[in-house]
C-alpha cells in the first residue's frame, strides 16, 4: 500500500512538472521583453483609446490588451511612448515593449517598419471647432491654421485636402491638439472621428463639422521579426474575445452600442 501511495505521488508530481513546463515553453516563444508580462507601448492621451485616470492607465485599447493578455495568462504593462517611436518600430525594436496599442492606422507605409495584427477597429478623420467659429467645413481654412499630429493618417489627409494657403500646425502629442484649440493658436482639428467625437461629447464649446470616411482600420503592432508567435498568439486572442462577447463588451463602454 505504501509504495502504491508513493507511486501515485510520484506521477503526480511528475504530471504537474510537465504541465509547468509545457506553460513555460508556450510563453517563452513570445520572446517577451519581461517574463511572464505582455508589455505594451501606447501614446497617452489620446482619448477614448488611451489615457490616465486616477493614475491607472485605461481606455478602449488598453482594456483590450488587458482582456488580451488574460486570455495569454500574462501580466499586463503600459508604457507611455511617443507615437513616431511606435509607428517607426525603433519602440518595439528598441525593447521598450512587445506590442503597441495606440490607435494605430495600419497602412502599407507603416508596414514597412512594423508587422500589424489583425484589424480590431474601423475609424474615420474628421474636423473639430469652436462652435462659435462660424466654421463647418475643410474647404474654409483658406488662410487659416489647421492643427493635426504629427505621422498620423489625420495629417496625411490633411495635406492632400486642405486649401493650398491652409497652415498645418503639427504637434507631436495628440493631447497638445485640444489645448491649442482652447488657447486660439488653431482654428481647427482634424484627426481620427472617436477622438474629435469623444471631445465634443464632453466640451460643449466644440463641435465636429464635417467626417471623411477614410475606411482606416486599426491594428496592434510589433517589431517586424522575432514576435510572430506572439502575433499569432494576439490573433487567436482578440478572435476568442470577439466570439465570446468580450470584445463587444469593451467596446460598448466607449463608444455604446
Amino acid at each position: 500500500m505504501k509504495k502504491a501511495r508513493i507511486a501515485l505521488l510520484l506521477t503526480l508530481v511528475l504530471a504537474l512538472v510537465a504541465a509547468a513546463c509545457g506553460g513555460s515553453a508556450s510563453t517563452s516563444e513570445y520572446n517577451l521583453v519581461k517574463d511572464g508580462t505582455l508589455t505594451v507601448c501606447s501614446e497617452i492621451p489620446y482619448e477614448p483609446f488611451e489615457f490616465e485616470e486616477n493614475g491607472v492607465y485605461t481606455g478602449f485599447d488598453i482594456d483590450l490588451m488587458q482582456a488580451i493578455a488574460d486570455e495569454l495568462g500574462l501580466q499586463l504593462e503600459v508604457v507611455s511612448t511617443g507615437f513616431d517611436a511606435i509607428t517607426s518600430g525603433t519602440a518595439m525594436a528598441g525593447g521598450q515593449c512587445d506590442v503597441a496599442a495606440s490607435a494605430i492606422t495600419i497602412t502599407a507605409e507603416r508596414e514597412k517598419n512594423i508587422d500589424f495584427s489583425d484589424p480590431y477597429y474601423n475609424a474615420a478623420q474628421s474636423l473639430l471647432v469652436k462652435k462659435d467659429s462660424g466654421i463647418m467645413s475643410l474647404g474654409e481654412f483658406s488662410g487659416k491654421r489647421l492643427g493635426v499630429q504629427t505621422g498620423t493618417t489625420g495629417e496625411a489627409y490633411a495635406k492632400a485636402n486642405a486649401p493650398a494657403d491652409a497652415t498645418l500646425v503639427d504637434f507631436a502629442n495628440g493631447g497638445e491638439l485640444f489645448v491649442a484649440l482652447e488657447a486660439g493658436d488653431i482654428e481647427g482639428i482634424l484627426q481620427d472621428l472617436p477622438v474629435n467625437a469623444d471631445r465634443a461629447k464632453k466640451d460643449a464649446t466644440v463641435e465636429v463639422v464635417e467626417v471623411y470616411e477614410t475606411d482606416e482600420n486599426y491594428g496592434f503592432a510589433v517589431q517586424e521579426e522575432g514576435k510572430e508567435k506572439l502575433l499569432e498568439a494576439i490573433n487567436n486572442a482578440l478572435k476568442t474575445l470577439k466570439d465570446n462577447g468580450k470584445y463587444d463588451e469593451i467596446f460598448n463602454k466607449y463608444f455604446g452600442s
